[in-house]
């Protein structure tokens, strides 16, 4: 008895074992059936949106197919749908790219508009100010010199005599009031001429993305031009496979698949174009950045 036990419990993780290796191969090949589903479903998706009745002309040319010119045909067939994946994919990258460009363009320009804004409406207050408080000064200044007319034209030398030491005991006050307002205006006007040519410096950096703009319209031109000859070449292709010749439907697919690549590159220009772009309203930025606040 004792001795069947100790054999039951020899058996007992041989068989645990077992069950654990059963359930994990079961796993990889689950997993492995999951990866193949995936091939394939990326495979299809690489293909061309052909149409029900295009679809079916095309199986049946790759049914009549020998193997390597069948092999030959799938692969052009993936690689125009590769191509055509590659175009979409720049397409949208270009329009994120663009919209980013656009709120930036629209953000720095408010910016350099506003450049050194507070600093010359600070000085712009800083003169108000200043003659405000010499104003009563310059009052009292102008009626002192009214009465000293007053006295000369009656000719009373004693009044005369009064005013005029009163107008010299202010005239040097009223010439270091006028001239603290004009170093003031002084100011003002030169940070106002440093405000415009830093304006007009920021603007001109600015502008150096307008290159790279006219040349986006003239790759967009292209774009436009290679996606016409794409339309075209995939209608000879849906022609071909209705025709059913596995020559003419190779050089037809060759065709669309040149066509698909030289699209997808001109999408890719386009995107460059637009970085370039992007690059000009960074360094922009970073120059506004670098102005003390």
């Amino acid at each position: 008895m004792m001795e069947q036990s100790n054999v039951r419990r020899r058996q007992l993780p041989s068989l645990t074992h077992l069950i654990f290796g059963s359930r994990l191969l079961i796993g990889l090949v689950i997993l492995f059936s999951a990866g193949l589903i995936y091939f394939a479903s990326s495979a299809e998706a690489a293909g061309i949106d052909l149409g029900v009745t295009a679809q079916k002309a095309w199986d049946s040319v790759l049914n009549k197919a020998d193997t390597q010119t069948k092999l030959t045909l799938k692969q052009t067939y993936e690689k125009v749908g590769d191509w055509k994946a590659q175009e979409q994919a720049w397409e949208q990258k270009i329009k994120t790219l663009h919209a980013a460009n656009t709120a930036e363009l629209e953000r720095l320009r408010v910016e350099i508009r506003q450049t050194d804004d507070a600093k010359v409406t600070a000085l712009a207050e800083k003169v108000k100010q200043t003659q405000a408080r010499y104003e009563p000064l310059f009052a009292l200044y102008s009626s002192v010199n009214r009465q000293l007319d007053a006295a000369k034209a009656i000719k009373n030398k004693e009044w005369s005599t009064a005013i005029r030491t009163q107008a010299e005991t202010l005239r040097p006050v009223v010439k270091l009031a006028r001239e603290d307002i004009r170093i003031k205006k002084k100011e003002l006007a030169e940070a106002r001429k440093r405000n415009s040519a830093e304006i007009k410096r920021l603007r001109a950096m600015l502008a150096g993305a307008d290159s790279a703009k006219k040349q986006i319209q003239m790759a967009k031109k292209q774009a436009s031009l290679a996606k016409g000859r794409y339309s075209n070449a995939l209608q000879q292709f849906k022609q071909s496979t209705k025709q059913g010749q596995t020559s003419r439907v190779l050089s037809s697919l060759n065709t669309l698949a040149s066509a698909a690549e030289k699209w997808a590159g001109t999408k890719q220009n386009i995107h460059t174009l637009e970085q370039k772009v992007s690059t000009t309203y960074v360094k922009v930025r970073q120059e506004i950045s670098k102005r003390p606040k």
